[in-house]
């Protein structure tokens, strides 16, 4: 088959189409950065996994450590993944604090709660008790689908 014949079977794209499907692949692509940068944070806000954290007690075990019992509601049916909590406030200096969970050595149960009010503790803060209440801030994550990670703010 000629060159001649072939090009006149499949014409070539104009310059307005190129135009327009290149602005349609870079629309496609800000349209998929968005959903990644803009997804996590609605969630996050409209869509917490956690209800806020409700502190029942907190006893000094030494000057730099405390016991914390609490109590909150899960929202929704995702997957545990972990806790941080935090000395000072999200605004201004802060450091990750160890919060260990002490559990009964026989309980072999999962980290994943049922959805429903939960309470829970004691846990073991590295942080003067004084300060728990008025200084800390506590975030949570969960795995709710492939698509990220969900946060949840906690606490306060």
């Amino acid at each position: 088959m000629s060159r001649h014949l072939l090009e006149a079977a499949v014409p070539l794209p104009s310059g307005l189409a190129l135009i327009k499907a290149f602005c349609g692949t870079i629309g496609i692509m800000c349209a998929i950065y968005c959903f990644f940068v803009l997804g996590p944070a609605l969630e996050t806000r409209y869509r917490p996994v956690l209800s806020k954290l409700t502190i029942l007690s907190v006893d000094e075990v030494t000057s730099e450590t405390s016991m914390v019992r609490a109590e909150f509601t899960k929202l929704r049916n995702c997957e545990y993944m972990g806790i941080a909590w935090y000395r000072g406030s999200e605004a201004n200096d802060f450091e990750r604090i160890s919060m260990i969970p002490v559990k009964d050595p026989d309980d072999t149960s999962s980290p994943n709660r049922a959805v429903g009010t939960q309470r829970v503790g004691p846990w073991r803060l590295t942080m003067p008790a004084g300060e728990v209440r008025q200084n800390s801030f506590v975030q949570v994550f969960h795995r709710c689908h492939p698509l990220w990670t969900t946060m949840t703010k906690f606490y306060p």
